[in-house]
């Protein structure tokens, strides 16, 4: 077995070898191709006239056309000798005009193709490359190449388009007829290296790390690597100018989504569709392949709006922003200029187009059935003019929608159908791992060995706003102290120090919402996280995955016993109820009314509305209640050694995931079962929402 893995391990090392002597091979005689179309070193002053010619930029451009060469040798082969149709795309735009130049000189004049097939007598053609391209600024490609990639194709000569993200589409004669893709990636180290000794003579001591060398473009060549410089010294020059670009981009500018924590279903569907967004923008995927639009339902300062740009810039792509209210500030709120403001935004999108629009608090907009009789035309025509926009008389080809709102419940319908924001994700407050990392994100350089592991138990029912403003204060409290941040520091901002709750508002926050938790996990339903907030009159939540979802009057049942259970915890426990339990009575009585006056899950089948209540029905009710609370009270009961185990792991810790409520329940409770026989998977919510307090 060890030497099996002993020559696998020599195999895969020597393929390594291999590919890269192969890449530097095929790097090197592109190099080579390119100095002979430059002017005759008799015609040059000095070495600097002869970088002139074609230019750094364009060396930069063979290094990386030769490394994607290396892994498609046959390609090459085929634009030399044959007519193949090659579509280049580059890693950004700034590669387009340097790479169509690399293409024209390396595939130049020297190249001689064989007669047509259709010709066999007839003498051997030169097969200089037709290259279509655009400048990296502009939107529309030269009217003249349909023509030029007609005559190319008559001609029987190769014909190569070079694209990059953001540009335009390419012409449709191209796309067609393409046979080939050859992606370009960014510099590595390597390929730098390659490039300084092809400029200096000499090859540098040390190498970019990756991150610096991904982030070069056509422009830093040429302001930084020169040969008087020397290779030491064109190094460090691109380095300086790229670290200073990377701390731009990662203090100010925003982070890609990958690192980006604290968004749950969110974030899985944000990298699908930055990637296909992405593709899309390459022209390796249609747009009905990618995904066209998405809502965002959540509580203030869950990051939705950040979402959006970080979803751009995840993509390669602009981020474009709109509000209502923005649209009415264009005009003062005439109905004539909101719209007209509503229309220039989305035509702003599809010049920008492949992009991110957001349109920021959707439920601005209202619901056309609610609106008041004196506002009505207004609202009404507000409303259409955005679903006109958002069907477009010509589509919204390559403009990602992201709406976000507090209140989804507020949307007109039409806004939510298929086509346009049909897809709702609902972002949840963070977890623990998640705020951890959202802390660490805000932190940036400051505590960089410090374990945030308490600190974002503390700020558990916190945002990420809240993350950034706990931050900001602690390093506004250490900098007026004229002294380093401490995680102290941040500790004292996140627990409210000066306005703590009591002892005994904390016990008996704890109390309570370990009792939903007890309930909860005896009547089978998935405890998402329970939670002790921090700060006065904040309580704690409970909260639960999301539920079938089609539940039967006996799943509902036991959810009421669930919504009481944190009430008949305090009675037990404390000897007495609180008004903590105002939400949950709410709750269990708004559930219970739909059960008898929506669902037919109590005998009746007859719908009636719930205000005003039917006759009788408060004293059904009230009966309900008074059996569900009655088999929460009975549960706690003979679980009370795993409500007391709870009470006390919560007040320590302040919040509880999954894992740990599970092995604290089932270490005291080993061989208990409750009194009522119940189903599994039975949740009190959808999305996830539990109950607060």
């Amino acid at each position: 077995m060890t030497r099996s893995g002993g020559t696998k391990t020599k195999s895969k090392r020597s393929s390594s070898v291999s590919a890269d002597r192969a890449r530097r091979t095929m790097i090197r005689r592109l190099l080579q191709r390119l100095d002979a179309c430059r002017a005759p070193a008799s015609e040059c002053t000095d070495r600097t006239d002869v970088l002139k010619n074609p230019g750094l930029e364009v060396a930069g451009a063979t290094i990386l056309l030769g490394a994607a060469l290396a892994a498609n040798a046959g390609l090459e082969r085929a634009i030399r000798n044959s007519a193949p149709v090659v579509i280049v795309e580059v890693p950004n735009a700034h590669w387009v005009e340097p790479m169509a130049k690399a293409l024209a000189a390396v595939f130049g004049p020297d190249i001689e193709r064989p007669p047509a097939p259709t010709e066999p007598g007839r003498r051997r053609y030169r097969n200089v490359p037709v290259v279509i391209t655009a400048g990296a600024k502009s939107r529309q490609y030269d009217p003249d190449h349909p023509a030029r990639i007609s005559r190319a194709i008559r001609d029987y000569r190769t014909l190569i388009g070079v694209t990059g993200p953001v540009c335009p589409p390419l012409p449709d004669e191209l796309l067609r007829a393409c046979d080939e893709r050859l992606a370009i990636e960014s510099f590595d180290p390597e390929a730098v290296e390659l490039l300084l000794e092809y400029v200096v003579g000499t090859a540098p001591d040390r190498r970019l790390s990756e991150d610096e060398a991904s982030e070069i473009e056509p422009l830093d060549l040429r302001v930084a690597v020169h040969p008087a410089r020397g290779a030491e010294g064109s190094l460090d020059r691109l380095s300086a100018i790229l670290r200073k670009r990377l701390h731009r981009s990662r203090s100010t500018d925003v982070p890609l989504l990958q690192d980006l924590a604290g968004y749950g279903a969110a974030h899985e569907w944000g990298l699908a569709a930055a990637a296909d967004l992405s593709a899309y923008a390459k022209q390796t995927i249609p747009w009905s392949a990618c995904e066209h639009a998405v809502l965002l339902a959540g509580p203030p300062g869950t990051g939705k709006t950040s979402f959006a740009a970080a979803l751009a810039r995840q993509a390669g792509v602009p981020c474009l922003s709109g509000s209502l209210a923005q649209w009415q500030a264009a005009g003062e709120a005439h109905l004539g200029t909101t719209l007209k403001a509503m229309r220039a935004f989305f035509e702003a999108a599809g010049k920008a187009a492949p992009c991110v629009a957001l349109i920021d608090e959707v439920d601005s907009f209202g619901d056309r059935r609610n609106f008041a009789h004196y506002a009505r035309d207004y609202w009404t025509q507000l409303v259409n003019g955005l679903l006109e926009c958002l069907d477009g008389a010509g589509g919204r080809a390559g403009i990602l929608l992201v709406g976000t709102t507090n209140h989804p419940e507020r949307i007109d319908p039409a806004i939510l159908r298929s086509g346009r924001f049909d897809r709702c994700i609902t972002i949840q407050p963070p977890s623990i791992s998640d705020l951890a990392v959202i802390l660490r994100h805000h932190l940036g350089q400051d505590l960089p060995d410090a374990d945030l592991t308490d600190a974002a138990r503390r700020a558990v029912g916190g945002t990420g706003a809240d993350c950034a403003a706990w931050v900001r204060r602690a390093r506004g409290h250490a900098r007026r102290a004229d002294r380093a941040l401490t995680l102290k520091d941040l500790m004292a901002e996140i627990g409210h120090a000066d306005e703590a709750p009591s002892q005994a508002d904390d016990r008996r926050a704890a109390v309570h919402e370990s009792g939903h938790a007890v309930v909860a996990h005896a009547l089978g339903f998935e405890l998402h996280a329970v939670t002790l907030h921090s700060g006065p009159g904040l309580g704690g939540e409970t909260r639960l995955k999301a539920r079938d979802l089609y539940p039967t009057g006996r799943d509902l049942r036991d959810q009421l016993a669930v919504y009481l259970a944190g009430r008949a915890a305090e009675i037990l426990v404390l000897g007495a109820p609180s008004v903590g339990s105002a939400a949950d009575l709410v709750a269990a009585t708004e559930l219970c009314g739909q059960m008898h006056c929506r669902w037919g899950l109590e005998g009746r089948i007859t719908v009636r509305p719930l205000d005003p209540m039917p006759n009788g029905l408060d004293v059904a009710i009230e009966r309900d209640l008074q059996r569900a609370f009655g088999v929460a009270m009975s549960i706690l009961s003979q679980r009370r050694a795993g409500l007391d185990r709870l009470t006390e792991l919560l007040i320590a810790q302040r919040s509880l995931e999954s894992i740990e409520i599970e092995r604290a329940l089932e270490a005291v409770t080993s061989g208990v079962t409750p009194s009522i026989t119940t189903s599994k998977n039975q949740l009190s919510s959808s999305s996830g929402c539990g109950t607060k307090s």
